[in-house]
């Protein structure tokens, strides 16, 4: 193996363990009175610059940029989208900040995805740890699902108007959570 491949290994390993820290930032891990969810809008970044991650439980590769552009501090509300063929959207609007980013970073990026992650634990959730005291990423066989790589839905135009919407990689209960962890980050950062 050579030392660039070694490096890459490291950094995707990083980048996913830097996801599931971040992912949690904010969240209270020691039994939350309110579903708290996390958001991180990443722009698809090149092989040379970025770090491979699997999309979707399809575990669709793609490279993602280090940080992300977005976050549940630009979010201004959430909502679920039930659409009358059976499926569903997660709209997000995004506060001043939040829109002006989004449309800055899609409106030159045509043609690239936009790589969205969250971080969702049912109410009550505490953070597992192992012998060691360290996080762990997976819930128990049987327990919900608390994170996942959503979506990455392709840039066909400049995201001008400050809302995002996407298909999320989710059931419609996941879903539901991810909305009313939003709203309630919201919520809570305008106290």
């Amino acid at each position: 193996m050579s030392m660039k491949s070694c490096l890459r290994s490291f950094n995707i390993f990083l980048l996913a363990a830097g996801v599931t820290l971040a992912g949690g930032c904010g969240l209270n891990h020691l039994g939350m009175k309110k579903e708290h969810s996390s958001l991180r809008v990443y722009l698809e970044g090149s092989p040379a610059e970025s770090s491979l991650v699997y999309v979707t439980r399809a575990k669709t590769p793609m490279y993602v940029a280090a940080e992300p552009f977005l976050t549940e501090e630009d979010v201004s509300r959430a909502k679920l989208v039930d659409n009358p063929d059976g499926t569903f959207d997660i709209q997000v609007t995004f506060n001043d900040h939040g829109a002006i980013v989004l449309d800055m970073t899609t409106t030159p990026n045509r043609g690239k995805h936009l790589i969205i992650f969250s971080h969702f634990p049912p109410k009550g959730w505490k953070q597992p740890q192992d012998q060691g005291g360290d996080s762990v990423e997976k819930p128990e066989p049987g327990q919900p699902r608390i994170s996942g790589w959503l979506a990455a839905p392709l840039i066909r135009t400049g995201l001008s108007n400050g809302s995002l919407k996407f298909t999320p990689d989710a059931t419609h209960d996941e879903a539901e959570r991810i909305v009313r962890g939003l709203n309630n980050m919201v919520s809570d950062m305008d106290k």
